[in-house]
């Protein structure tokens, strides 16, 4: 499938649940919203995440408008086609995808085709290693732009090296992992992200990662 020069697509994909694909996926929205980035959250997970995080963030802005919109929409893989055509109107556009690749093998696929990078965010454990390293190995066999994102990781394990190496061996690691940080899930109650609060001690991490995501894309 052809990509749209307009827009750039970011898959968040994953075959383990738990990840932290939707924690990703709205701190890269909320980040392309304070740099005035028109940009759009596709949801396909059925547990709608994502979307359900965006209408608590609408509902906040109504008192709070100061912090950035952010748009998010409910999508199905089973009709992705629709959803793509969503994203042309928009500059970037963030895919976050359900857990069961193999139930949705063909749809995921087509939005890999059509994704100008692939996100696989892995938690730093040995179920994480063997559920993500088979889907990074097989993006890459097929030529599409992939990178590890690490989440909850802590460098002072021993197995995070290890973890870390077995992927880096695999395919492309993205250079800043986000680490275990307790409060990330605390502003998402309220429709926020750790980078909405100038203070937080977990915003560079997230920046950086953006930054990463920036120039990967092409945006």
């Amino acid at each position: 499938m052809a990509r749209s020069a307009s827009c750039r697509i970011v898959l968040v994909s994953s075959p383990k649940g738990g990840s932290g694909k939707s924690v990703l996926s709205r701190h890269l929205l909320v980040s392309a919203a304070q740099e005035g980035i028109g940009a759009i959250g596709l949801d396909f997970d059925r547990q709608q995440t994502l979307a359900k995080w965006a209408a608590r963030r609408d509902r906040t802005r109504e008192t709070f408008p100061d912090f950035a919109p952010v748009a998010v929409q409910p999508a199905s893989l089973q009709d992705w086609r629709a959803a793509l055509k969503v994203a042309r109107a928009y500059r970037l556009a963030i895919l976050d995808t359900p857990p069961s690749i193999e139930d949705h093998l063909p749809a995921i696929d087509a939005l890999g085709e059509a994704a100008d990078l692939i996100l696989v965010p892995a938690v730093c454990t040995q179920d994480d290693i063997d559920s993500v390293a088979p889907w990074l190995r097989a993006l890459g066999e097929r030529g599409l732009r992939a990178a590890v994102v690490l989440n909850r990781a802590n460098r002072r394990t021993t197995s995070y090296a290890r973890m870390r190496g077995t992927l880096v061996k695999t395919g492309a690691v993205c250079p800043t992992e986000l680490p275990q940080l307790e409060d990330v899930h605390v502003p998402a109650s309220k429709g926020l992200t750790l980078l909405d609060y100038s203070r937080s001690r977990g915003i560079a991490p997230f920046e950086e990662v953006w930054a990463y995501v920036k120039r990967e894309a092409g945006l």
